[in-house]
């Protein structure tokens, strides 16, 4: 066949496009160093099967997607429609001495530790790539396995000029046109190609039949999107610009960030035209950490695509703030853009600028959403902030805080009779949420100072296993009948120092672990309560909270009537405290996997109970955990939010959930009177 001699130049220009972190993002394909770019003269079907077998077991091995290009000459043999790539020893038509393209897709989308396939052909009759769906349904993972193919023609027409491959590398390096998205998926790519390369019809095949995946591949990020600064920019971001500007010069009008930021450019070269001095530094300064507020919401959405969630995002800001021992103030932390802009331009007094606390959660947000904390698109943003070596400690930092969050311990007085005090509590230690260890221990007496005593055996029972296991243990999850939510309170016990000083509490209700048929009847639509409770703040900015007063429970059928209808279909508050009716508490308990009241007499306070604690509304983004902190503070005698350290809480999340799920349906715990904590003697 004819020699195709911009085929190494193609290659060349499409690998570029494709290893750019910003762009393609992919690191090359070959273990060991090797060159993941394939070509020239003398390559062997042999050397093809080879090289690809190395790339699918490299992929494997990274539980990363595989981004396959096949570029050359190819023919379908007679009438059949299966693409053949061509080799040096190929001959048309002739099946030996070649390499069967789909079935070449199929071996690599089959292998149980690659997530995802991502093929680009561009050969003649390259429609012809399509595996055969049998193939991809059946196998080795039963098809579960995702697979997405962009092709240069279809099966009955040439390819020319290798006029796909340069035009695909141009639209990545360029984007698409009319669109801002964050990634470039192949049905993008086909549109965007469609109509400018004459006599060829770009094709594509998509399979997806992984169940998990929450988002179909992709082949690269959409640069466009990094050019529309619009609405990345938060109110901080702005604040500061506008007050920086007027102090160099009232009458330096403030940019649009919006557009293509040509405008924030011009003002950053007209102030550096301007003589120094402290002011503008400060505006130049400003400038360039909105710039890194920008990028860094374009990145976040494109690196995590659908994997970002507002739940995964409050709970790394959480980790990170609440480990520094502070709590925003507002509520205004909504979105990645207000999270971002707080974190650059509000950052501790005690950091030079915004790179230890914007890399930290960058790790933190790129744990939870499952990406490597080696990828490579991750330390180019760190690099082109100037922030490498902050970017890696805040990976170490990452990984010491995800390990720090394994452990659990869940103390259950589920055995208490009638609301009354048990003769002994159940105890587990949790790790990832999964049971580890279980065991029970007496109370000497059936009564408060009985349970007190059990639940410091078992804590210093869990702490035992912590110091084998090497894993910190920070957090004691305690469920009580509803009489004993009433009477007690968990972290205020120790004698030595106070349960809820040493380890965040949290309260459950016990009876989800013992539920009669009533309670099992409705435990999916408790479940989907999560729905709306995770969230953020509702139009009106305040938690999804219903509020009942003493009118709403007065008559108890009045209030289950509108409970069983689904009057209520948040989480429940009470503006009073109950007093000693547990028996409205169990009832509140059974529809809503979140219950609030105030403290005996807190109530009362008009602010409080008539305004449906707002307090409740400035934090709801950090609870439970938020409340633990208010406890604290208030025990020290340190500046409170008294509002929400008046209030109580049951938080039976989805992990506590899915955990008693398991104790009911799984076996009964194994005691371990007559054996060892693993690792010990």
């Amino acid at each position: 066949m004819e020699r195709l001699d911009l085929l190494e130049e193609a290659a060349a220009g499409l690998y570029e496009v494709l290893t750019d972190p910003e762009l393609g993002g992919c690191d090359p394909g070959l273990p060991d160093g090797r060159a993941a770019l394939i070509a020239g003269d003398g390559i062997r079907s042999a050397d093809v099967r080879a090289a690809v077998a190395d790339a699918v077991r490299h992929a494997g091995a990274r539980r990363a997607v595989l981004v396959l290009a096949l570029l050359g000459h190819g023919f379908v043999p007679g009438r059949s429609s299966t693409l053949h790539l061509m080799t040096e020893e190929s001959v048309e038509d002739v099946r030996t001495g070649s390499v069967g393209v789909g079935e070449l897709l199929t071996e690599a989308a089959d292998d149980p530790r690659v997530p995802g396939v991502v093929a680009l052909v561009d050969t003649c009759h390259a429609g012809g790539a399509v595996p055969a769906v049998h193939e991809l349904t059946g196998g080795t993972r039963n098809g579960r396995t995702r697979l997405a193919v962009l092709m240069a023609s279809a099966v009955t027409q040439p390819a020319t000029g290798l006029s796909f491959t340069r035009g695909l590398a141009d639209l990545i390096a360029r984007g698409p046109d009319g669109t801002d998205g964050p990634v470039l998926h192949v049905g993008d790519a086909a549109q965007a190609l469609d109509g400018t390369l004459p006599g060829q019809d770009v094709t594509t095949f998509v399979y997806d039949g992984s169940g998990p995946a929450r988002a179909p591949v992709w082949i690269a990020r959409n640069p466009r999107a990094r050019r529309a600064p619009g609405a990345l920019c938060g109110r901080l971001a702005l604040d500061e610009l506008a007050a920086a500007l007027r102090a160099v010069d009232p009458g330096l009008p403030v940019p649009d960030p919006s557009g293509d930021g040509a405008e924030l450019a011009a003002a950053r070269k007209d102030l550096l035209a301007r003589p120094g001095g402290p002011d503008r530094a400060r505006a130049v300064a400003v400038l360039d950490a909105l710039a890194v507020a920008a990028r860094t919401v374009v990145f976040l959405r494109s690196w995590l695509d659908a994997d970002l969630t507002t739940a995964r995002m409050r709970h790394a800001l959480h980790t990170l703030l609440a480990a520094e021992g502070r709590l925003p103030s507002g509520d205004r932390l909504r979105t990645d853009v207000d999270i971002v802009d707080e974190l650059v331009f509000n950052h501790p007094s005690g950091d030079d600028d915004w790179k230890p606390g914007l890399t930290k959660f960058v790790a933190l947000l790129g744990r939870a959403c499952g990406r490597p904390p080696d990828a490579p698109e991750l330390h180019a943003w760190g690099a082109r902030g100037g922030a490498t070596a902050e970017l890696n400690a805040a990976v170490a930092y990452a990984a010491r805080r995800v390990r720090d969050q394994r452990l659990a311990l869940v103390v259950s007085l589920h055995a208490a009779l009638a609301d009354d005090w048990p003769e002994e509590l159940d105890a587990w230690l949790l790790r990832d949420g999964e049971m580890l260890h279980h065991e029970r221990f007496p109370c000497p007496g059936a009564d408060r100072t009985g349970a007190e005593y059990a639940i410091e055996e078992a804590v210093a029972w869990a702490e035992d296993h912590r110091a084998v296991l090497d894993l910190p243990l920070e957090r004691v999850d305690v469920a009580l009948p509803a009489g004993l939510l009433l009477d007690w309170r968990p972290e205020e016990a120790g004698v030595a120092a106070l349960l809820g000083i040493r380890y965040e509490v949290r309260l459950h209700w016990s009876r989800r672990l013992t539920p009669d048929a009533v309670l099992r009847s409705i435990e999916r639509v408790v479940g989907e309560r999560w729905d709306v409770l995770s969230d953020p703040l509702d139009e009106d900015r305040r938690a999804p909270v219903d509020w009942l007063g003493r009118d709403d429970v007065a008559e108890a059928q009045v209030l289950r009537a509108k409970l069983r209808t689904g009057r209520y279909r948040r989480g429940l508050g009470l503006l009073h405290h109950p007093g000693a009716d547990a028996h409205l508490l169990d009832m509140l308990l059974a529809y809503t996997p979140v219950l609030l009241w105030p403290h005996d007499g807190a109530g009362s306070d008009p602010g409080c109970a008539e305004d449906g604690h707002r307090c409740l509304d400035r934090k709801w983004w950090a609870m439970p955990a938020a409340l633990a902190y208010a406890y604290r503070d208030r025990w020290a005698d340190r500046e409170a939010d008294d509002d929400l350290a008046d209030l109580r809480a049951v938080w039976d999340d989805p992990d506590w959930l899915r955990f008693c799920g398991a104790f009911r349906n799984g076996p009964p715990p194994a005691r371990r009177d007559d054996t060892a904590p693993e690792g010990m003697p």
